[in-house]
């Protein structure tokens, strides 16, 4: 296959690609189908089934895709930081500032795992949506206690629960703000995020058993 066609059969994947995310988005996996798809990318169903074998190698493809990248969920990087507060801070601006692009990569794999857990759904992958989470909080987990020992953070701060409130805040909070401020025409200020989440972090996350007052 000439240098030309290869780039040429690539373009036309990732044409199909884009549209099954299109459809899939307004319809759901179940009630999308190839035909639906190929209609979308304004092909015929013999070109789907030139590049993806049937709907179910088709939903693979793009399932691994979006495990493989995860740019839409945040996630700190491994580091030796001597900053640990300081590289999470550029991290969290970083990822907030690539959002809006990385929209739709979070609404399919929401669907995906919510799909997914429902009974007699007629296509095949598996995600361990548990063991994905737990090694997102490990490593932020990881990252404060690094904060804890260079001094920036107090000592007596739940570890645990801050790394859980970090992706509560970046996981849900934020694109809920982002969308009502989206409506009301008004600019996400990201520093202002992010300070309120340092704010949280320095002042909030402290284990209390309120079942013992």
């Amino acid at each position: 296959m000439s240098r030309k066609t290869k780039n040429e059969a690539q373009k036309t994947r990732t044409i199909i690609l884009d549209a099954a995310t299109h459809i899939l988005l307004m319809r759901g996996i179940a009630q999308t189908h190839l035909a639906d798809i190929a209609r979308e990318a304004k092909m015929t169903r013999g070109a789907i089934y030139w590049h993806f074998a049937n709907k179910a190698n088709l939903l693979r493809t793009l399932w691994e895709d979006l495990v493989d990248k995860n740019d839409f969920l945040f996630q700190v990087a491994d580091s030796s930081e001597c900053d640990p507060l300081g590289s999470l801070v550029a991290q969290l601006h970083i990822f907030l500032r690539k959002m809006p692009e990385n929209a739709r990569r979070q609404q399919l794999f929401s669907l995906f795992v919510e799909e997914s857990g429902r009974p007699n759904h007629n296509y095949s992958f598996q995600f361990d949506r548990k063991t994905f989470q737990l090694g997102r909080i490990q490593k932020i987990e990881s990252l404060l206690n690094d904060a804890i020992d260079q001094k920036q953070l107090p000592s007596s701060i739940d570890t645990r629960l801050t790394a859980i409130a970090i992706i509560s805040y970046v996981d849900n909070y934020i694109p809920q703000c982002r969308q009502l401020m989206t409506e009301l025409d008004i600019r996400l200020n990201i520093s202002f995020m992010v300070n309120g989440l340092m704010h949280l972090i320095r002042f909030g996350c402290f284990y209390h058993d309120y079942s013992r007052n």
